[in-house]
């Protein structure tokens, strides 16, 4: 009742009292505290051993698809505990969602849960936009070829007139959503301090070679994709 609420007056009066990026963040802030107040239990079973952790709107036959709303299971990824049990899932996918969390409070502890509630020998995928390509984009091109790319997989993108080199801001900022990028150095580092091992640089193509029921992102030319063993 009290998130009705306050969605409600966000929707009635958000614009004309917050800037588009504040109004943005309180409705994530609110799907975030409903998913903690309707989820507390812990120690439960996956319904599958196979987690999609950050599905948004691409949910996968025989996976487990969790998100902050409108997923199998609505989890706030933020909140420093997972409730399955230990030992209980097999595989982890997560494609473009840890850059929208913080490093150190919130993907560590997310991280060293993951590991907890993995059996051992559990592969886990993980890709995000890659901080060593943004930055030979821009000394490369100043993002030119970046903005074609990113044409090619969404046709109706367009700058607006603005110099290409806006393309780099995009990937490290996304309107305020991104709250770090990554090379494969601290990529490395989160998953080692969280007790993982073998990571190592994939390929999109490595991802769906193992689990090809994945829809393609196409997203190498701008994404680090990583491999991990629990």
């Amino acid at each position: 009742m009290i998130l009705s609420t306050l969605r409600s007056l966000f929707y009635r009066y958000g614009e004309k009292v917050f800037s588009h990026r504040t109004l943005k963040n309180l409705h994530i802030d609110l799907w975030r505290m409903r998913a903690r107040i309707i989820h507390r239990r812990r120690g439960l079973t996956p319904p599958s051993p196979k987690l999609h952790l950050g599905c948004g709107g691409r949910k996968v036959t025989g996976w487990l698809n969790v998100d902050v709303i409108g997923s199998d299971y609505d989890i706030d990824l933020g909140q420093g505990w997972l409730p399955w049990r230990n030992n209980s899932l097999e595989a982890v996918v997560s494609q473009h969602v840890v850059e929208h969390l913080d490093l150190t409070r919130e993907l560590v502890p997310l991280f060293r849960e993951l590991k907890r509630a993995c059996k051992p020998g559990a592969e886990l995928y993980i890709s995000c936009p890659d901080m060593e390509k943004a930055c030979k984009f821009y000394f490369d091109d100043k993002g030119e070829e970046m903005l074609f790319n990113r044409k090619s997989r969404f046709p109706s993108f367009d700058l607006g007139g603005v110099p290409t080199v806006q393309m780099i801001n995009d990937l490290f900022h996304r309107e305020g959503e991104h709250k770090n990028l990554f090379d494969l150095e601290l990529m490395k580092w989160l998953l080692e301090t969280s007790g993982f091992s073998q990571v190592e640089r994939i390929e999109e193509a490595d991802l769906l070679d193992r689990f090809p029921e994945f829809p393609a992102r196409n997203d190498d030319y701008v994404s680090l994709y990583v491999k991990a063993v629990a």
